[in-house]
């Protein structure tokens, strides 16, 4: 009995791990999770203009939210679509790139740059 369960709890679990083909409910999620890594961002963005980071944090953390986008923009880039929704799927790839991108210029926590970074990443995740 604990195989079967335990096989049903990866047959559960696997796809949740970014493959398979993205339906409109798997787009709905990524895309929110892409609008939570641009908001992040921005708040990580906020803190370096105020100075209220450390610049190995600030590097840190802004790569591994980099890494995260640019796992959803290959992701999304490359997966099969159901049919009707490719166009929305490749754009929120794309959109996942542009995060990706502003994440990786916030690594060098420059707070000349970091205001710009903040308002750029805000628009992008239509944080409120």
């Amino acid at each position: 009995m604990r195989w079967a369960t335990l096989l049903l709890l990866i047959a559960l679990l696997v796809p949740a791990c970014n493959g398979g083909t993205v339906d409109q409910h798997a787009l709905d999620n990524d895309s929110g999770a892409i609008d939570s890594l641009a908001c992040e961002g921005a708040l990580l963005a906020h803190q370096v203009v105020d100075g209220a980071t450390t610049e190995p944090f600030t590097r840190v953390h802004a790569g591994e939210l980099a890494t995260r986008a640019s796992n959803f923009e290959d992701a999304l880039s490359q997966r099969p679509t159901t049919p009707g929704i490719e166009s929305a799927v490749r754009k929120e790839a794309e959109k996942a790139g542009r995060v990706a991108d502003l994440l990786h210029q916030l690594e060098a926590n420059d707070p000349d740059s970091a205001g710009e970074l903040k308002g750029r990443l805000e628009q992008e995740g239509d944080c409120a």
